[in-house]
């Protein structure tokens, strides 16, 4: 490794980026965030994991065993050679399900362009969500520590046991 200049990243695709399992499937199209990238529909949530996961879903509509494969395999390849493109930032990364659409197979630039086209879009879509979040997020906390003021001037002033409104207690007892 004497002279070698140190790599700007790995294009790999092993274990850890694979999407596996019904429930992990569900959980991203249940996010309800997707792009149409035309050959394809990209769904997407944002992960816990420390890098993008990739996951397909293509049905026997699409073709042949062969063709269904050659899309597999190039989709991949193409998250594979992209995934270091994708934007960063919160609340990046994400899963990815991929459900492909019958069509004739493009070539890989092809996909590579729709992925990164349909990312750029998802990662928007998450962004504002993300923001929207903070925002509410924000206020119901402020909103609480009002509250939390409140009720503390309350108990200050009141004896234990007393009605928190600062009203006196009622003749009859309610």
């Amino acid at each position: 490794m004497t002279g070698e200049a140190p790599r700007a990243g790995r294009f790999a695709f092993g274990r850890a980026r694979r999407l596996t399992g019904r429930g992990v499937f569900k959980a991203v199209l249940d996010a309800r965030a997707r792009v149409d990238g035309g050959a394809f529909a990209l769904h997407a949530k944002p992960s816990d994991a420390p890098h993008a996961r990739f996951g397909i879903s293509i049905g026997r509509r699409c073709g042949t065993a062969a063709r269904r494969n050659r899309i597999k395999r190039l989709l991949r390849e193409a998250f594979r050679l992209s995934q270091h493109d994708f934007p960063g930032g919160s609340p990046a990364p994400y899963d990815l399900v991929v459900v492909v659409r019958p069509h004739e197979p493009l070539t890989l630039d092809e996909y590579r362009g729709r992925l990164l086209e349909a990312i750029g879009r998802l990662h928007a879509t998450w962004t504002k969500r993300h923001q929207r979040s903070e925002r509410t997020g924000a206020a119901m906390r402020a909103a609480g520590d009002a509250t939390n003021t409140a009720d503390a001037t309350n108990t200050a002033i009141d004896p234990p046991g007393a009605p928190t409104t600062g009203a006196p207690p009622s003749p009859r007892g309610d």
